[in-house]
């Protein structure tokens, strides 16, 4: 039956019609309602191409037994495919819809194309709550020669490659049994589309994502990605939310680019996950992921996956190789590696943001973080250990020495010299700060030096040559007090513990030289601890 080219100036109602010869409707211009709910299509061709629909399409419940043709047509109102059965499969390549595009509970048993397809324009939404199955082998089958039917069905996919989503767009529940594309999808779009969302979606086949972009939300929550690698290389995103997901096998996000939040929460990695060169302009929220495999983050050509904007937060993940986790030619905050183990993770060629920690505990408060001194002088612990286990003796010292830091401002803003740590920290930086127990060392030379310019030391010793001058033998007890440089000299004899002449005469003097005969050692070995730590190999 061929209506090809036929215009309909009112309502054409084929609603539950069977046509068994086949059914032409190519270029076909259905100014009015179109209705072909119900009823099936039995025999080639079943051809809509460039069909032209100025008022609603109504397909719904339609049984498509032969391949459906709908290349180029145009839907300027809404259409209805709910419930469809395309059982050979469907083209809908460089077909448009103008507004709402209804697909829930479609069922395509063979290839399903949505290449180059337009959906909407803003305010319109794509529904395709679907369900894509290719068709199994019969299990009575005894030839196992390639016929024409079984090579189409090896080669059969769901294609929506160069699609351009101007509405919201829903794949909520679909079921992709076979492989998919969506490359390059919404790479014309001019506007910024709105949500699309893949809600519990399941892929049971590959899925490619590459270079697709998404300005708007793009939602995969509770999606799972189970017999083949996901690939979004190259994607770029606006707000994305992949929380809940499974990623059974390996995802690829190389070169893929987050402009706005990133959610990972609570997805599991069960496969390689590749974030090598992706860049990340704001959050990525890793938080309770579960990491089974690899997971890489590196940057490439010179660019940062992380900017001066951007920050990652691994909070409570579970990590069953954290061997596995690298990082490579990145710039890092410690502050993200708050309440992970990172002590076993891969830093190979990474720049620390050495950043306040006043900043660093600030950013955890934003995230109603308690006791973030407490949490994040353990970060600081864990990245010391790793540091130290690659040598990496330099970020090791500052990592000690900020994880002891972290806990001496937690109370008192750090002022708390009733405490043995706050003494340590003065004195040399808790033993990671070489110029500081220099200077501290230096100040004790000096100071006990002026000050013995200001106390008195015996100007004579009494002699003793028989017991009886022992009896009247008579001590200075006032004394002198020495010049400076001779105060200079003097001081450094007792540092050394060298037991200097003159003797202390005064209560006064005797006081200075012993707390210089305990600072003074004390203070040395301290300085030759940090320049140990300085150097050690």
């Amino acid at each position: 039956m061929s209506f090809k080219g036929f215009e309909f100036g009112s309502d054409a109602d084929f609603g539950h019609a069977t046509f068994w010869n086949g059914a032409d409707f190519s270029h076909a211009h259905f100014k009015e309602k179109a209705y072909f709910n119900a009823g099936s299509f039995n025999y080639l061709p079943v051809d809509f191409s460039f069909a032209l629909f100025d008022g609603p399409a109504y397909f719904g419940g339609r049984q498509f037994e032969v391949l459906a043709d709908f290349r180029s047509a145009t839907f300027g109102a809404q259409s209805f495919f709910g419930g469809c059965k395309f059982t050979y499969g469907a083209d809908f390549r460089g077909s448009s819809f103008a507004a709402i595009a209804y697909f829930a509970g479609v069922h395509f048993h063979g290839y399903a194309w949505f290449s180059s397809v337009t959906f909407g324009v803003p305010g319109g939404p794509a529904n395709f709550d679907a369900a894509f199955r290719s068709r199994p082998k019969p299990k009575d089958s005894k030839d196992d020669s390639l016929s024409e039917d079984s090579l189409l069905r090896m080669d059969l996919r769901a294609d929506f490659s160069g699609a351009n989503f101007h509405s919201q767009t829903s794949f909520r529940d679909a079921t992709f049994n076979l492989p998919t594309d969506f490359l390059r999808v919404n790479k014309n779009t001019e506007n910024k589309t709105e949500k699309t969302e893949f809600v519990s979606a399941v892929f049971n086949a590959e899925v490619r994502f590459q270079d697709a972009i998404f300005p708007a939300m793009a939602d995969f929550s509770y999606a799972r990605f189970n017999e083949s690698a996901a690939d979004f290389s190259s994607a770029g995103f606006g707000p994305s939310n992949f929380s809940h997901a499974l990623f059974k096998v390996s995802s690829d996000f190389r070169l893929a680019s987050f402009n706005e939040p990133a959610d990972f929460s609570n997805t599991t990695f069960a496969g390689q996950t590749d974030f090598r060169a992706a860049q990340f302009k704001s959050t990525a929220n890793l938080s309770s992921v579960l990491i089974e495999s690899y997971l890489r983050f590196a940057g490439a050509n010179g660019k940062q996956s992380f900017g001066s904007e951007s920050s990652l937060d691994l909070q409570f993940a579970t990590i069953e190789k954290p061997e596995c986790v690298s990082f490579h030619t990145l710039t890092l905050r410690p502050v993200w590696f708050v309440n992970v183990d990172a002590r076993a993770f891969s830093f190979t060629n990474v720049d620390w943001d050495w950043r306040n920690i006043n900043d660093e505990i600030e950013h955890l408060r934003t995230k109603a973080i308690s006791t973030p001194h407490r949490l994040m002088a353990i970060a600081y612990r864990h990245l010391a250990v790793n540091a130290e286990d690659n040598h990496q003796y330099e970020d090791a010292s500052r990592f000690r020495y900020l994880a002891m830091d972290a806990r001496r401002l937690d109370g008192w803003r750090g002022f708390t010299p009733w405490r043995l740590s706050w003494w340590y920290w003065l004195a040399s930086g808790y033993g990671e700060r070489m110029l500081r127990a220099f200077l501290v060392i230096l100040a004790i030379w000096l100071v006990a030096g002026l000050l013995y310019t200001r106390v008195g030391f015996a100007r004579w010793e009494p002699r003793t040559a028989t017991e009886s001058d022992v009896v009247t033998a008579t001590r200075d007890n006032v004394g002198a007090a020495l010049s400076f440089s001779r105060a200079l000299t003097y001081s450094a004899g007792v540092m050394t513990l060298q037991r200097p002449e003159p003797r202390p005469a005064t209560t006064a003097a005797q006081t200075l030289v012993l707390l210089e005969t305990i600072l003074g050692p004390v203070q040395a070995a301290l300085l030759a601890l940090a320049i140990r730590r300085k150097f050690m190999r």
